[in-house]
């Protein structure tokens, strides 16, 4: 070709844009055609498609059977079709799952990888993965128990008291291999200070004998977490305090002595209900027909919104007469008290015989003129008839004495 010609030709595809522009066209026609019908079929590979395990509603689902194995592999499949189905294919379509049809009992299986191609039109040509082994075992329900552990100092004079839980158990589902391994649920609770009480809402972790954590990849619950009270309060060290008393008349004090063992409790609580408690009151003790030295147990009850943080249930008081002489007086000094209008009522006893002990020198200064003997009829309940109701003895107030022994006497009401 001379130069001349060759010039001519450039010339005339430099210059000449339709030209160029359908034989373009053209060229890209002709390729489509030969992809088309000298070869119309292709293939593609598709990578790393998840295994699931539709486990609802299926067959070991119904069965009460769990699963133990976890399924982390991936399947990578290869798919075939026309050129233009294959390049306008969604990849995202492909799935993949176990066919848990067969699983009825507890065992190992090997269950066979699905492909779902989503409903394109193009086939399996193969996969990497026919099937996965997979075990499965009886569920069964537990009631876990939940355990806190709390790590954190307070400041002096309060202190922490036990963690209180609304519900102190975990119900947990899941097959019985695992499940019957576990031994607690556990909750840790760490602070530098805690300074109030506080309500945490904490996860847990299921623990075995040995101190192990138990995945609870194949485990259900009733709770992810739990509500963790923590209690800051103030904390107080008070005594305990009883008091003497004669139900026969008297007054014991002077010479019997109560001694407390032991002598103190630390309670704690709000600070508005300790700073109003100075002591702890076990009540009285009746030493009317006691006439020596004994001992006897009394049970400890505290106000309302104070704990026993040193969970004394109970202590005992010895109590001791000292320094005491006894006498015997006759009575004739005899008295009602609190009888209605209207009412006659009199003793079938005339004189009554009443011990007295107390201070020596108080003995010696008593005199039997000085002593009465009350009958107290304020809640009795006066028919005509014979009663028989319990009597005062009433001493002189200056004088350390007391009546030993109960008195009863017979009144006539007419």
């Amino acid at each position: 070709m001379n130069i001349e010609l060759k010039e001519k030709i450039i010339g005339f595809f430099r210059n000449d844009w339709p030209l160029k522009l359908t034989s373009v066209l053209l060229a890209i026609v002709i390729w489509f055609m030969i992809c088309e019908y000298v070869d119309p079929d292709t293939d593609t590979p598709i990578n790393n498609i998840s295994i699931a395990v539709n486990y609802e509603n299926s067959v070991p689902q119904k069965e009460g059977l769990g699963i133990m194995t976890v399924i982390d592999e991936t399947v990578s499949v290869r798919v075939g079709g026309s050129r233009d189905t294959i390049a306008l294919m969604d990849p995202n379509k492909i799935t993949a799952s176990l066919d848990l049809s067969n699983v009825t009992r507890s065992g190992e299986y090997d269950l066979p990888v699905k492909i779902d191609l989503g409903g394109q039109n193009i086939t399996l040509v193969e996969q990497s993965i026919k099937t996965v082994k997979v075990k499965f075992d009886k569920n069964i329900v537990s009631n876990v128990k939940i355990n806190v552990n709390v790590k954190g100092d307070v400041l002096e004079g309060l202190i922490m008291e036990e963690p209180s839980l609304l519900n102190g158990y975990v119900t947990v589902t899941g097959p019985q291999a695992i499940v019957e391994t576990i031994t607690a649920a556990e909750v840790e609770i760490k602070q530098d200070r805690f300074l109030e009480t506080s309500t945490f809402n904490c996860a847990y972790k299921f623990i075995d004998a040995k101190k192990k954590e138990v995945p609870k990849t194949f485990l259900t619950t009733d709770i992810e977490t739990v509500d963790v009270t923590i209690g800051v309060v103030k904390v107080k060290t008070v005594p305990f305090t009883v008091g003497i008393v004669n139900s026969s008349g008297g007054n014991d004090s002077a010479f019997c002595k109560a001694t407390i063992e032991p002598k103190n409790i630390k309670i704690s609580g709000g600070a508005e209900a300790l700073d109003a408690i100075n002591a702890i009151d076990l009540g009285m003790i009746d030493v009317a027909e006691h006439n020596k030295d004994f001992e006897t147990s009394l049970a400890v009850v505290l106000p309302n919104g104070v704990k026993n943080v040193d969970n004394i249930e109970n202590v005992k008081v010895s109590v001791k007469f000292t320094d005491v002489q006894q006498q015997t007086f006759d009575i004739t000094n005899i008295q009602f008290q609190n009888l209605p209008s209207g009412i006659d009522a009199t003793t079938q006893e005339r004189r009554v015989r009443v011990r007295v002990r107390g201070i020596p020198a108080d003995i010696k200064a008593l005199n039997a003129k000085d002593i009465k003997l009350i009958i107290d009829v304020k809640d009795q309940v006066l028919t005509a008839g014979t009663h028989h109701i319990s009597a005062l003895i009433d001493f002189p107030d200056n004088l350390n004495v007391g009546a030993v022994g109960k008195y009863q006497m017979t009144v006539v009401v007419s």
